[in-house]
């Protein structure tokens, strides 16, 4: 960066009041009003930005901002470098549909931080600081995501065969290459797993990169959703001896990617749980309430916005805390969770899965230990009782 680059910014860590990162509740709270301020200099200091993108182009770069912001916070609140690193990957990739360069990305970014640095260190600042860095340095490697779909893959070709179909708005030819997969014998487990959940990365990878339209986008998944419904027919009434456990599943605070947890719900009950579907956007009265009312042994929360992370603790918290739900296990998944594999145990959940089929697994597991945990109070609860009538009687 040039000195005069350089003057600016620290010229305008001074002009702007400092961030509040004080404790959790209140970590970046004004988002909008800095998001506002580190917009109006980074045009200031790069006047040909609103030559090339205009008045739309402030207002979307400034909402851009808010959303770097609050992903800053969240990954400061869970102590994740790497959620935020990882979205700085994503966002250098977005941009760059947009004409936008490492360079603009790394500018907003050292605005930030020189506005961070000016406040009194503590453990919060500290921590952002050093997230932030990481961020910087992020700006400067290549952001390249490789496919989700690959020949090699299992049902690879008929994957991108799919996917073909859908980006081609051709639903009846999608509906008849899953139809043929069943003829073949493939299972349904195999092709939501395979097909549809590698397509569906796969779609928002496109999406990210600028090669289809939300439009598109919404398009495909809407697509799959109805595929999956069609396939109901081929499991759903069939005999399928019950496991005895009961599955509730929900996304959580103002989570609208659901269709991943929809998939994991199905795969739950083709293996004979009793499932409940909550679907998008639960409040935590809302989860709670129907935990107590299922009596659920497994209770699945998925979040696919990293800023969301923070709700789902809370609503963990919740859950903890009400003696009531004492018995619920904890199994959360989406994307936030595949880029820290230890999220899961910072937000108070009993495991993690990456997909349905893992999930599953993980269910399994954590079901048996709850067994054998109860098997063993209650051994050591006969020998001290044992013990006891030893004593009295001696």
């Amino acid at each position: 960066m040039d000195q005069e680059r350089t003057t600016a910014i620290f010229a305008f860590s001074k002009r702007v009041v400092g961030v509040t990162v004080r404790n959790e509740q209140t970590l970046l709270g004004d988002i909008d009003r800095l998001a506002a301020q580190v917009t109006e200099e980074h045009y200031r200091i790069q006047p040909d930005l609103f030559e090339r993108y205009g008045k739309p182009g402030f207002e979307k770069s400034r909402r851009d901002t808010v959303y770097t912001l609050q992903y800053l916070a969240e990954s400061v609140q869970m102590d994740s470098p790497s959620l935020f690193v990882h979205y700085i990957g994503w966002l250098k990739q977005l941009l760059s549909g947009y004409g936008l360069t490492d360079a603009d990305i790394r500018l907003k970014l050292e605005l930030v931080l020189r506005c961070v640095r000016a406040e009194r260190r503590d453990e919060w600042t500290d921590r952002m600081v050093r997230i932030l860095e990481m961020g910087i340095l992020r700006t400067s490697e290549p952001a390249e995501t490789p496919s989700f779909i690959a020949r090699e893959h299992r049902l690879g070709p008929d994957a991108r065969l799919y996917l073909d179909a859908l980006l081609r708005s051709d639903r009846m030819e999608a509906y008849a290459l899953i139809d043929g997969l069943i003829e073949r014998g493939e299972s349904i487990r195999d092709i939501y797993q395979y097909v549809f959940q590698a397509s569906q990365y796969e779609v928002g990878l496109l999406w990210q990169t600028q090669r289809i339209s939300v439009a598109d986008e919404h398009y495909c998944t809407a697509i799959t959703q109805s595929a999956m419904s069609r396939l109901y027919q081929h499991w759903i009434g069939d005999e399928r001896p019950s496991r005895g456990g009961v599955l509730l599943s929900a996304c959580v605070g103002g989570e609208l990617h659901e269709i991943g947890l929809r998939m994991l719900t199905d795969v739950f009950e083709m293996e004979g749980w009793d499932t409940h579907y909550l679907g998008a956007n639960t409040d935590e009265e809302q989860l709670l309430e129907e935990v107590l009312r299922r009596g659920a042994d497994i209770v699945a929360l998925s979040a696919t916005m990293t800023f969301h992370v923070h709700i789902m603790k809370k609503l963990i918290s919740v859950l903890r805390t009400d003696e009531r739900a004492a018995k619920a296990i904890i199994l959360v998944g989406g994307l936030p969770f595949n880029v820290d594999p230890s999220l899961w145990r910072k937000i108070g959940a009993d495991g993690y899965a990456p997909d349905a089929a893992k999930a599953l697994q993980e269910a399994d597991r954590l079901m048996a230990a709850r067994v054998q945990g109860a098997e063993r109070k209650a051994r050591e609860r006969e020998e001290a009782a044992a013990e006891g009538g030893h004593e009295l009687g001696s």
